[in-house]
């Protein structure tokens, strides 16, 4: 009887130590997912050499021929081994800081609960803040980080890789969640909490669809008076938020010849925009909307977004040749409307583009500068 209650006691050890040795890896990983998290914030390019086993590339960080769509501009390369999986390091962010730290496993999957479970055990809550809608094609999560040891940060776990199994995870040094492509806005949800069927795309239309919607709400209707100030801030349908309805004067932003100002600003699905608006004491003349960060992918159509929704651009005028930028005048026209000019900026870098706008809701365009072009003359098309 002893021998079998020995024999007995052996078994539930070694199973014991089996279960500890499988759990061990779980929080080994955990580990180092928060090291970055209580080191600086936003953690510099040499603090990140403090997740555990890591190996970088000497420093100092390779400058990027172009931005990426996370913003970095900079980025590093390194190893680890964790839970005795090698993993593959990437740190991308500015010059002096970095913004996303990313992690590819290139062993057998820890398993996205087993991670959060590990993370409970060292004190972090992880809460649920982005999410596949039900039957789309989404495959990450994005978790909200939140210690009594750490600065808030956002972890995304990715379990699969252009419909095939992976593991990859990705710490977002701000507590905002950061800026999803144009085309992935309608596969994953910022409401997540019930039954995955409930849950509902963060927008079924491009953002510069919903931008397109939001200029043709600010052209005055045919017949009619000229917007006020007051006809302005009730516009719901423009989605612009105004912090103040209270009037500046002698603002002149971007060189704006009117001498009264009203500042806002337009979130809308995946984008925000800065917003100015000018004019006499009573009558609105000029609007601005200035694409906040880094920009989005090239190769949006917005005057294509106008034309389905009844309005026609017309090319008036070019600006300066640039390489990276274009400043092209339209005149916006419509059954419905009366003209209004809108000038289109926008900045190239890379494959990436930053958009502003300038309505001239009078209808005038502003002075002419010797260098700019008229349709059909040095590629003003």
């Amino acid at each position: 009887m002893v021998n079998r209650a020995v024999k007995l006691g052996t078994w539930v050890a070694t199973v014991l130590l089996m279960a500890l040795a499988h759990a061990a890896p779980d929080d080994d990983f955990a580990h180092l997912l928060m090291a970055p998290l209580t080191a600086n914030h936003p953690p510099d390019w040499r603090s990140i050499e403090s997740v555990p086993g890591s190996q970088w590339a000497p420093l100092p960080p390779k400058s990027l021929p172009n931005c990426l769509p996370d913003g970095g501009c900079y980025l590093r390369q390194g190893t680890v081994k964790a839970g005795g999986r090698q993993m593959v390091l990437i740190a991308t962010g500015a010059r002096s800081f970095v913004v996303t730290l990313y992690l590819r496993n290139e062993g057998s999957p820890f398993g996205e609960a087993a991670v959060l479970a590990a993370l409970g055990r060292i004190g972090v809550k992880a809460e649920l803040a982005r999410c596949p809608v039900s039957g789309g094609a989404g495959s990450q999560n994005w978790y909200r980080l939140a210690s009594g040891v750490a600065t808030p940060a956002v972890l995304s776990i990715q379990t699969t890789c252009k419909g095939k199994p992976c593991e990859g995870f990705a710490i977002t040094f701000n507590k905002d969640l950061p800026q999803l492509q144009p085309n992935q806005l309608k596969m994953y949800a910022e409401q997540c909490a019930g039954a995955p069927a409930q849950r509902r795309a963060i927008s079924a239309r491009l953002p510069h669809e919903v931008l397109a919607e939001r200029l043709v709400a600010l052209l005055p209707p045919t017949g009619a008076a000229r917007l006020d100030w007051s006809s302005l801030t009730a516009l719901a349908e423009t989605g612009i938020e105004w912090p103040s309805t209270q009037l500046t004067a002698g603002s002149h932003y971007k060189d704006d010849p009117f001498p009264w100002m009203l500042s806002g600003r337009l979130q809308l699905p995946g984008r925000n925009y800065n917003v100015a608006f000018g004019g006499t004491r009573t009558q609105v003349m000029s609007g601005y909307l200035d694409e906040e960060g880094m920009g989005h992918p090239r190769g949006e159509d917005l005057l294509g977004a106008l034309r389905a929704k009844g309005v026609v651009a017309q090319l008036v005028r070019c600006g300066p040749v640039y390489t990276q930028s274009s400043n092209n005048w339209y005149r916006l026209t419509s059954a419905a409307t009366q003209p209004v000019l809108l000038r289109q900026s926008m900045f190239l870098d890379g494959q990436r583009v930053s958009d502003s706008y300038v309505l001239r809701l009078d209808g005038q365009l502003p002075p002419r500068s010797a260098r700019d072009r008229d349709p059909g003359v040095q590629g003003c098309h």
